[in-house]
């Protein structure tokens, strides 16, 4: 927990005034023009990086911000059991939103007699963004959830920490920020005689159907309210419509003004995501997941399932029926392709990418959203309305969230850790320890009270803020958040490998997006090819028809049981060999699918013209191979030909002369079948090789010319060539063997030298990293002492010239103090001077006196 006196010693304290107070947002001035450029605070006082101790309040914040206490799921890896509920690409949770007709049908009936009201209160393009299928992006959502701090409701990236920010909720549902607050009207109970149509315990299919058929049209509104926020916007995990939210529901229909219904939204998604780590990715978890998908794919387009930047023609807009926010952007421009959690999570952890200009905020532009929306922006001067909608977008405060009243939860909303996000110059931001949950890390359930005091500290601080600036769109981070990150991502990064290894090693390679309808993988062709060539070779032995000297033998061949294709393979009518060609596919009406299909049934076809001699990757059992090699008799064992004959048909075959005595060619060809189905490894042994060529010899020398001589001729050749390359390969294992021995004798140690110069190369590269920290702090103090020396040299000039001013000043002073006593001196005289002649005048009265007398 941060100390509060210890902060306000390091750092300044944030005071009411969020944004407008320069004690908490510096004014950066760039260049000409009243746009400026604006550090969002609370934020620490770059100026005074340094402790009275001397330690940086980087390396000292790092390590209880992100909280130590709350580890994101990249460094307690350890801990994640399963996340099986987010394989699927379409429900990851029980409360996912999925309109079906009936809701759609519903909100186009009442659409026609409310669709002005719907945009007074600021809802018309939720409300159509909820008749809209959206998708789980489950690999990119799986990834990020590895880096989200639930204790600061953030995404912890290297680049920094990003989040959802009001903005962005704006953006993606055109809902206000502002207007009558959502956030306690959980707390009131609801009225009993609007308890209507089973609520609490209807799903949600029986509600809507007494719903609409409801007379009372006010009745029917309220009710379709009720559904909207219970299905779209809580997503309850109960699936059902819950009694609790009624309140919200009558606020809304008698509502004449817009619903802030943006930072209900933004609470209830942090506390989902936090639910979400908690319960180890349970699916019976509630909250507006929906909107951190369409976010993620916002932010992360390049890996997303969409592409933000394509630019979407006429007439596909028209086939959507129109685009009502960036919401609808996102869900209509996804470019589905395959990917996989790895290629997610290398995206995520990449640290050489970096974000430039509008790239952290893809919402910059206005294109899409409401029209108040798109004169919601910080490069104009804004009306009172908007000054307040940028307040509450910039004001860090307790988020209200609950999902089933009263059980109610704050969540802390700190803009000043995403200032790049909404165009800021980014500082190193202090945590919102002024919220209501203690320790600010926790999220314990509080009372309704604590929720009207929440929303009344919010009032308090938006009341304090007296000015929105109009700014300069500059997103960048100065020194001092820059070296704090590194401290940060400092301690994630050292997890990272080890985790991707860990997840996917224990869930594959994740959560993966595929398809709609994906080409066979190369897993799968491997898989497939040895049902291919043992149709081949069913086709190669199969018996000939009469007249051509060969008896009717039936052979049973394996059937391939493949999704692709199970067609019968043609006769040989002419005893040639047979090519095997997979049976097209049923047509598509998309042209994307044929090109899929064609290029499938090429990979095919090259399957099919793989070498007899190219086996199968599976090895057998050894029973397996002991049954292959022992069961059948080689060919040159005799043969009972009268029994052959009794079995197949006296008449039905006649030998063929010239061509050695008669074998059992049914046993022969089922033998050649089981060789062509042996591993590789398991037939580089010269005795089981001499066995299958001896088999194809006394195929040969059976049929004679009836099958085409170049077919086993080549295979015998394939057969002999790798018998004669098994010795060379023999001796070479073994001189590989004996050098390693030699190897490993000059060597005894060598593992333990490994380990060691490993260790040393890892106190090396710690001791590498702590020099490149104190570089970066030697640097910092380089730059703090020259920035002192020039004020101190310009004190020191300004002192200097206040000095001469003071010397100039004091001549002239001394000028005026010599004049004064001249003047003091001249008038002392002329005092004297009165003296002497009133003592004249005196001494001339009293003369006149006598005489006068006498």
């Amino acid at each position: 927990m941060v100390n509060n006196s210890k902060i306000s010693r390091i750092c300044t304290v944030p005071s009411l005034q969020a944004y407008e107070s320069h004690d908490t947002a510096t004014s950066l001035s760039l260049g000409s023009g009243s746009a400026r450029c604006y550090k969002l605070g609370p934020c620490f006082d770059s100026s005074s990086s340094v402790e009275e101790d001397n330690k940086p309040v980087a390396a000292r914040l790092s390590k209880y911000y992100p909280s130590e206490k709350a580890k994101i799921l990249v460094q307690n890896f350890s801990s994640l059991v399963s996340w099986q509920s987010w394989c699927k690409n379409s429900s990851p949770i029980v409360g996912w939103h999925l309109p079906d007709e009936t809701y759609c049908n519903w909100v186009k009936k009442l659409e026609k007699r409310l669709e002005q009201k719907w945009r007074d209160l600021r809802i018309y393009e939720a409300i159509m963004l909820s008749t809209r299928l959206i998708s789980f992006d489950s690999p990119l959502m799986s990834a990020l959830m590895c880096f989200w701090d639930k204790s600061c409701n953030a995404f912890l990236l290297p680049e920094g920490p990003m989040g959802i920010t009001m903005e962005d909720v704006v953006a993606i549902t055109s809902c206000s920020p502002v207007g009558i607050e959502l956030s306690t009207l959980g707390t009131d109970p609801p009225d009993v005689k609007n308890t209507y149509l089973g609520i609490g315990v209807s799903s949600y299919g029986n509600f809507v159907t007494r719903a609409m058929s409801l007379r009372d049209k006010e009745q029917e509104e309220m009710a379709f309210y009720l559904y909207w926020i219970c299905k779209f916007v809580v997503c309850n995990r109960s699936v059902m419509v819950l009694k609790g939210f009624q309140c919200v529901a009558e606020t809304i229909f008698h509502a004449k003004g817009p619903i802030a219904l943006a930072p209900f939204l933004l609470g209830l998604a942090y506390n989902c995501l936090g639910n979400i780590l908690r319960s180890d990715f349970s699916e019976h978890v509630s909250g507006p997941l929906w909107l951190v998908v369409l976010w993620a794919q916002a932010y992360f387009n390049p890996i997303a399932a969409s592409s933000i930047s394509t630019h979407l023609q006429s007439s596909r807009q028209q086939k959507f029926n129109g685009i009502y926010s960036y919401g609808d952007y996102i869900i209509f421009s996804q470019v589905h392709y395959e990917k996989t959690f790895g290629e997610c999570f290398d995206y995520l952890t990449d640290s050489k990418r970096k974000r430039q200009g509008e790239e952290w905020n893809p919402f910059l532009k206005r294109e899409f959203g409401a029209d108040w929306f798109r004169a919601f922006t910080l490069h104009q001067k804004h009306t009172r309305d908007e000054k307040d909608a940028w307040k509450a977008v910039l004001i860090a405060r307790d988020l209200p969230a609950y999902f089933s009243p009263p059980s109610f939860f704050l969540e802390p909303y700190s803009p000043n850790q995403f200032a790049r996000q909404l165009g800021h110059l980014q500082s190193v931001p202090v945590p919102f320890y002024q919220t209501i949950n203690q320790p600010w890390h926790s999220r314990n359930t509080v009372a309704a009270n604590v929720l009207k005091h929440a929303e009344k500290d919010y009032f308090i601080r938006k009341s304090a803020m007296s000015q929105v600036h109009q700014i300069h769109w500059f997103p960048s981070s100065d020194h001092a958040f820059d070296f704090w990150w590194l401290w940060c991502w400092a301690n994630v990064a050292s997890y990272v490998s080890e985790a991707k290894k860990h997840f996917v090693s224990k869930f594959g390679n994740g959560p993966r997006k595929m398809h709609k309808k994906r080409r066979a993988t190369r897993t799968q062709k491997l898989q497939r090819a040895p049902k291919r060539r043992a149709r081949m070779v069913s086709a190669l032995l199969e018996p000939f028809p009469e007249g051509r000297g060969g008896g009717k033998v039936e052979v049973v061949v394996e059937e391939e049981s493949s999704s692709s294709s199970s067609e019968d393979l043609p006769s040989n009518k002419e005893g040639k060999g047979k090519e095997v060609e997979d049976g097209e596919e049923s047509s598509s009406s998309k042209d994307e699918e044929e090109e899929e299909e064609e290029e499938e049934e090429d990979d095919d076809d090259d399957d099919v013209d793989m070498p007899l001699t190219k086996l199968r990757h599976q090895k057998p059992s050894a029973d397996e191979n002991d049954m292959t090699l022992e069961e059948y008799p080689s060919s040159e064992d005799p043969v009972n030909t009268e029994h052959d004959q009794d079995a197949i048909g006296e008449g039905d075959f006649t030998p063929q002369q010239n061509h050695g005595p008669a074998v059992n060619v049914e046993q022969q060809r089922k033998k050649l079948k089981q060789y062509m189905d042996m591993s590789i490894e398991s037939i580089y042994v010269s005795d089981q090789l001499n066995n299958m060529e001896r088999t194809v010899d006394a195929i040969y020398h059976h049929s004679g010319d009836a099958l085409e001589t170049p077919i086993l001729g080549d295979l015998r050749k394939q057969l002999t060539g790798l018998k004669n390359k098994i010795p060379s390969l023999l001796a070479s294992i073994k001189s590989a063997e004996s050098e390693c021995e030699s190897l490993h004798k000059q060597n005894p140690d060598l593992p333990a030298k490994l380990n060691q110069e490993k260790l040393a190369l890892q106190a090396d590269e710690s001791c590498l990293s702590e020099l490149t920290i104190e570089e970066a702090i030697l640097e910092l103090e380089i730059q703090k002492l020259m920035a002192k020396k020039a004020s101190v040299l310009s004190q020191k000039a300004s002192a200097t010239e206040r000095a001469e001013r003071r010397k100039q000043k004091m001549e002239e002073l001394k000028n005026i103090e010599e004049s004064i006593k001249k003047a003091e001196y001249s008038c002392f005289q002329k005092r004297n001077e009165m003296s002497k002649v009133n003592a004249t005048i005196n001494a001339t009265l009293m003369d006149a006196k006598r005489v006068l007398f006498k």
